[in-house]
Parts: structure tokens; C-alpha cells; sequence
């Protein structure tokens, strides 16, 4: 992946923090399983999406957890039933 690519492209294998952006908004852009046990989800990368990656971080960011249980489900959905992973 060229310098490029990585600015425009986030990417993340922490479930709690792909749930957390699935439920801010953000939409995952591509799921890759890179070994039977890894699996890398990856966001268009903004100035905004860093914003609420720092706020998970620094526990700030406030989700509802009618969302967040909604994008976690969704998530595992995609890594168990094998939709959109390559």
C-alpha cells in the first residue's frame, strides 16, 4: 500500500472501535481476513472519522447503545456469516 493509499484509508481489527464508528456513522469500506484469526475492517479515512477514533480513545465519545449493539451485531453478522469478507 503506497503512502497515499494508507492517508486515505483507516483501517482497524479492535471490534469495540469499528462498533463504535459503525454506530457514529462512519460505514465500513472493506473487510479483509488476513489469517483464520484476523480480521481488518477499513473506514475512508477524514478529519472526522480521526476526531471520533481520538474520542473512543480517550473516552469521550458518547453512542447510543441501541447503535452500538446494533452495529456490533451487524459486524459479527459480517465476520461469522462471511458477508463482505475477502
Amino acid at each position: 500500500m503506497t503512502r497515499l493509499q494508507e492517508d486515505k484509508i483507516f483501517a482497524s481489527q479492535e471490534l469495540s472501535l469499528v462498533a463504535a464508528l459503525v454506530s457514529w456513522g462512519f460505514p465500513i469500506f472493506s473487510v479483509e481476513r488476513s489469517d483464520p484469526k484476523r480480521i481488518i475492517f477499513a473506514f475512508d479515512n477524514s478529519p472526522e472519522l480521526q476526531d471520533a477514533v481520538q474520542d473512543f480513545w480517550d473516552d469521550s465519545g458518547v453512542v447510543s447503545p441501541k447503535k452500538y449493539f446494533s452495529a456490533l451485531r451487524e459486524i459479527k453478522s459480517r465476520i461469522y456469516g462471511g458477508g463482505n469478507v475477502a
